[in-house]
């Protein structure tokens, strides 16, 4: 199991690729403070995210691919219904990628390294606020690689499908920033916390859905 890693694999300065090491901790002992992974200034600075910047990206991008689905002529109605259905998407793909991608259990200590880089940081240091949200380093390519797959199987629905994607997403970021930085005043956001932070603190094999639980209650992962 992903949360028994280091009952196998000792914590310490592993190798990632070629001359780069990462400093691991044990995922599964949370610290508080605040972590280094690469000695090398540029990929430690690559490696974190202030909020502003995804936000302001990702927001204006899903807006630009609505409004150019519009634009060139695609019907109000379909790009509500295929707008809504990229939201549903994305929260389906959040579950999917955080339950077997960010929590597989890995076999060798090069895969100890790409987890920890990946994931498990967060879990060891899950109050570094600098590792709330994803990095743009990291999130730019692969969005761009995206936009151009449901673009060119979708044409214009995919820009739609696209638009409610990329939102779902920064939609999932930011809630995971506002858990982390508890400043949910509602009863939606108290509960949203208290099911996260018993992922990190108590059932880290369950409750992978951070901006719902909807995909936990169809997988039987809530409890």
């Amino acid at each position: 199991m992903w949360s028994t890693t280091f009952e196998r694999f000792s914590p310490g300065r592993i190798p990632l690729v070629g001359p780069v090491v990462v400093a691991v901790s044990d995922w599964a002992r949370p610290k508080s403070g605040e972590s280094v992974m690469f000695e090398h200034i540029v990929l430690e600075r690559l490696s974190v995210a202030h909020p502003g910047w995804p936000l302001a990206i990702y927001l204006t991008f899903g807006v630009a691919t609505v409004a150019a689905a519009l634009v060139r002529g695609a019907g109000v109605a379909t790009v509500v219904t295929m707008y809504a259905g990229g939201w549903l998407l994305w929260s389906l793909v959040e579950y999917v990628m955080h339950r077997f991608s960010f929590h597989h259990s890995p076999k060798t200590t090069r895969q100890v390294a790409f987890g920890y880089v990946v994931h498990g940081v967060h879990h060891a240091f899950p109050e570094d606020p600098r590792r709330w949200m994803i990095p743009i380093a990291v999130s730019i390519p692969i969005t761009a690689l995206l936009f151009a797959l449901f673009y060119g199987v979708g044409g214009l629905a995919g820009l739609a499908v696209f638009g409610g994607f990329v939102h779902g997403y920064i939609t999932y970021d930011t809630i995971h920033w506002a858990i982390h930085r508890n400043v949910f005043g509602t009863r939606v956001g108290r509960f949203l916390r208290r099911h996260h932070m018993q992922h990190h603190y108590a059932t880290p094999h369950r409750r992978f859905g951070v901006s719902t639980p909807l995909w936990d209650v169809f997988f039987g992962t809530l409890r």
